[in-house]
Parts: C-alpha cells; structure tokens; sequence
C-alpha cells in the first residue's frame, strides 16, 4: 500500500492499483476485489430485445478496457481467456458507475470545481 497526492486526500490508498478511501471494511474489500467481464456485463450492458447482448458486452468491455471489440472476442464465451488486469480495470469502471448513479440521483453533489468532462 502507498499513498499518492490527490486532489482528493480523503482518497489516497493506493490498492492493486486501484485508489481507494481510507476506510476500514467494505470498501476496502471492495477495492481489492476483481469483476469478472460477465459480472460487469449483468451490471451495466443492457439486455435490449432484438440487440446482440454478447456484441454489446463485448463493445462495453472493449471501451472501458482500451482494447478493440475484436480482441476482447477472443477471449472466448465468458471472457476467461482475459488478461488478469482486466478484471482490476473493470472494478474501477464499476465503482465509478457506481458513482456517477449516486450523482444522478442527488445523492453526491459534485464541488463547483471538479472537472465536468
């Protein structure tokens, strides 16, 4: 564990390379733990009628990972044959999800001067 400068100090443990708060418990375990490509698609692709759901997870994985839709493909059916980073990345991707439903729903106010793009 190290800590690095932020703007956000209450946001300063570095874990497996995520940056997670400084709390004991839940986030903390949270923050460590890896999500599977087919957990991240059941949270956030929606299953839409008549819409390839696999396409759409592999478009969403791609994106969110940096790679392209024909690399994530070749992961196999269930992503297994993924690299292991990607699951870090996909936890992030998680909680910032996460986090920006919290924004929508009113429950965080964002400060004035935090970045809007």
């Amino acid at each position: 564990m190290r800590s690095v400068k932020s703007p956000w100090s209450r946001w300063n443990t570095v874990k497996n390379g995520l940056i997670c708060p400084p709390m004991t418990g839940g986030i903390d375990i949270l923050c460590q733990l890896p999500l599977e490509p087919m957990e991240y698609c059941r949270r956030w692709v929606i299953h839409e009628p008549g819409r390839n759901y696999r396409k759409a997870c592999i478009n969403a994985i791609a994106e969110v990972t940096g790679t392209s839709p024909k690399t994530v493909k070749d992961w196999g059916t269930e992503f297994r044959r993924r690299p292991k980073y990607v699951s870090r990345i996909l936890r992030q991707a998680d909680l910032i999800n996460q986090f920006k439903q919290l924004v929508v729903k009113g429950i965080i106010t964002l400060p004035s001067d935090f970045p809007q793009e």
